[in-house]
């Protein structure tokens, strides 16, 4: 009889040792899974996220390319002025100088569009990135380089409201503006102008010229980096989505 309760308490205690352990299992097993649901719906965000951001990084692209043509298109007319200045304006028309230096355009800033970027930081989906080298540089494109960009946008945009003042009263420039036309800020047409060659002939306006020479280099140069920067993103995004 003592040994049919010793074999019975036994039997109850190992059961309820197994029953503790299922519990246990299933309790952790349900953190676990419910853990890996959580991950997954962040790691399908993660992955809309990423393909919005091709979207955007794609509309950057256009933008870098637009603003990159503009910038050769004003280095080539600066070159003209420049040249025709070193010849006694004997290259130039009067009206056509007057021309160019409305077509001018050194002031135009490339501002991308981080806002899904921000989303990935906000939710934690940046985190899941799995490509280190995409997480790396979109850090570096988003921040560092945003800011350097403003900077150097900033320091331009200063340089070419000064400059276009003294264009717009030296030479006396009435125009018509156009809204509709143009990739960023609209045309400009030549309506009529007072022509001041002892202005144009200058030291002031050749080197405000060269001046804007050094500044299309250098943003020419910082965008034709960032496009390269985007590019490699747009590609790592795409790899990142399709594994």
């Amino acid at each position: 009889m003592i040994k049919q309760k010793s074999s019975f308490f036994k039997s109850s205690f190992f059961s309820n040792i197994v029953q503790g352990i299922v519990i246990i299992v299933s309790v952790l097993l349900s953190f676990f899974l419910e853990q890996q649901r959580q991950e997954n719906i962040i790691r399908e965000e993660k992955n809309f996220l990423l393909e919005d951001l091709t979207k955007t990084l794609e509309a950057d692209l256009d933008q870098i390319e637009t603003i990159l043509l503009n910038l050769e298109t004003s280095d080539e007319n600066l070159k003209k002025l420049l040249d025709d200045i070193n010849n006694n304006h004997n290259i130039l028309t009067d009206r056509q100088v007057t021309e160019i230096l409305l077509k001018i355009q050194i002031g135009t800033s490339f501002f991308p569009q981080d806002g899904i970027f921000n989303q990935l930081i906000s939710n934690g989906s940046f985190n899941l990135i799995e490509n280190d080298d995409l997480k790396s540089i979109l850090l570096n494109m988003y921040t560092h380089k945003k800011e350097r960009n403003y900077a150097t946008s900033i320091e331009i945009d200063n340089f070419n409201l000064l400059w276009r003042r003294q264009i717009m009263g030296n030479f006396r420039i009435q125009f018509n503006y156009n809204s509709y036309e143009g990739d960023f800020y609209g045309t400009q047409e030549l309506a009529r102008f007072t022509f001041n060659r002892p202005y144009y002939l200058s030291n002031e306006l050749y080197g405000a010229l060269s001046q804007s020479r050094i500044y299309v280099g250098m943003y020419t140069r910082f965008l034709n980096d960032q496009k390269n920067e985007y590019k490699t993103a747009l590609a790592l995004a795409r790899t990142e989505i399709a594994d």
